[in-house]
């Protein structure tokens, strides 16, 4: 326990345990949540909610900078219309996408600032017992590392307040992390950073023994904490320590055994993972994990960690759900064909990728400018939503993800812009710029696994231009989502 002149210090000076010399030492992490169902923050909240505000301290320098919430009833997702939503915020970034929406993805981003803030007042409250909220998805969630979230109820009673790196959140986790160690880990630890370095390698070590034998946890928001113990950065000389590697891999497996088909916190630790030996290292503890947990093995793709082989293993659901959209698009009006890492299977392997996971196909959208494209976009999503597929769109790009709703598997459609010879289109790094229009249209027809698709003009001319001359050598790494020293 904590020695009664310590306790009485920091009650005395009212130190917040995040200030203490050990605190970073120790927690590296403190305050990390992710940007997906199974790292994401969950808040229990009073309702029904008339507000929810999300904000820095007014003394930090930061941004609020978040792929999107959610509001949950009874474990219900609560649809947010946008006419009930008034949303303001400290500022705008310039890369906050024009007319985002949050509560689907949309993004919200203000600018790097002091008490960064950003709100929503719902004009009708919103009956709901939980708040979600979903962190970018890459080393830059790190700026969220000091976020606080207060949720007004209706009655506008007490609010609930949330903050990711308080007294309350250090002392669940050095809870968490005593009970499963069965280490004596309490706040006495912090008081220097000598003293919490030692007991974090001693913690690290009995974790990865114990993630030897077994699952650490399967509560969600333990495995959330225990991550805060693994840094998401770190300086170019060094890397993690075997028992870190360890912790990771199974932390990233105990999320595929949780949440079904997850990609995992793995693009969160990208600042750790800054190699193709890295990366592998990642791969193998993960496998490792997973064989002791009961998992599947997983492959590391730029997307996160999939199960090995994912497409191949069900190629003819995917076949068949191709097949499907490209027949609802047709009866739209819109041409389909394949694209990316799905053409480059077919016509290189006569198969999907091994390492791929995901299908993606493009659809042209005919229009003067790019602007007047995007702007074509909303009609196209609810034109296939009345054809009883969902639509849900990732991100701030223009592609968006359609659900079949007789195989359930989801499609990567992506928009091009055919502005007469010249078309745009997302290519590498997802940027949008435009190619020959004469690569891509008309589409011809192609035997794939016994069906037949729609795929480019020229379609050994599109790889080309989208993957270089070597197109034709395998490279599972090729267009990684950050920079790989090797």
């Amino acid at each position: 326990m904590v020695s009664t002149t310590f306790a009485a210090l920091a009650r005395r000076f009212r130190t917040p345990l995040r200030d203490l010399p050990g605190t970073n030492v120790l927690l590296p992490s403190l305050g990390y949540f992710g940007g997906i169902e199974a790292n994401r923050l969950a808040i229990g909240v009073r309702g029904p909610v008339s507000s929810i505000r999300m904000h820095v301290p007014d003394d930090v320098e930061g941004q609020v900078d978040l792929r999107g919430i959610e509001l949950y009833d009874g474990g219900v997702r609560v649809p947010v219309e946008r006419g009930n939503a008034e949303i303001t915020q400290s500022s705008v970034a310039p890369t906050q996408p024009a007319g985002a929406d949050p509560f689907t993805y949309g993004t919200l981003r203000t600018t790097k600032e002091k008490g960064a803030w950003w709100s929503v007042t719902f004009r009708e409250p919103i009956a709901a017992d939980e708040v979600r909220v979903y962190n970018r998805r890459d080393r830059w969630g790190d700026r969220s590392r000091r976020l606080s979230v207060e949720v007004t109820p209706a009655d506008h009673g007490q609010p609930t307040v949330f903050t990711v790196d308080s007294d309350a959140v250090i002392a669940d986790t050095l809870r968490v992390l005593s009970r499963i160690t069965g280490l004596r880990v309490d706040k006495s630890v912090l008081r220097t950073a000598d003293g919490a370095r030692a007991t974090r390698r001693e913690i690290l070590d009995t974790l990865a023994r114990r993630a030897g034998e077994g699952l650490l946890t399967a509560d969600a928001e333990e495995q959330r904490l225990l991550a805060s113990v693994l840094p998401t950065r770190l300086p170019a000389q060094r890397t993690l320590s075997d028992a870190a590697w360890q912790l990771l891999g199974h932390l990233l497996a105990a999320e595929r055994l949780r949440v079904h088909g997850t990609a995992t916190s793995m693009m969160a630790f990208s600042g750790v993972l800054r190699s193709r030996d890295e990366l592998g290292r990642l791969e193998r503890e993960v496998n490792r994990a997973s064989e002791i947990l009961g998992g599947e093995q997983s492959v590391v793709t730029r997307h996160g960690l999939r199960d090995l082989g994912l497409l191949r293993k069900r190629s003819k659901e995917y076949v068949t759900a191709i097949v499907r959209a490209t027949e609802m698009l047709s009866g739209l009006g819109q041409d389909a064909m394949l694209a990316y890492g799905t053409l480059l299977g077919v016509v290189r392997e006569g198969d999907f990728l091994a390492h791929d996971d995901d299908v993606d196909m493009l659809t042209p959208i005919h229009a003067p400018s790019l602007e007047e494209g995007r702007a074509m976009l909303g009609d196209l999503h609810e034109r296939i939503t009345a054809q009883g597929w969902s639509v849900h769109r990732p991100g701030g790009g223009m592609n968006f993800h359609v659900r079949d709703p007789e195989t359930g598997l989801h499609i990567d459609v992506f928009p091009m812009i055919v502005g007469g010879e010249k078309t745009s289109l997302h290519m590498e790094q997802m940027v949008i710029r435009p190619i020959d229009t004469t690569l891509l249209l008309p589409s011809v027809g192609q035997t794939f696994k016994g069906a037949e698709v729609r795929v480019p003009a020229d379609p050994e001319g599109f790889l080309e231009e989208r993957y270089g001359t070597t197109w034709r050598t395998p490279d599972p790494f090729h267009d990684w989502p950050w920079t790989l020293t090797d």
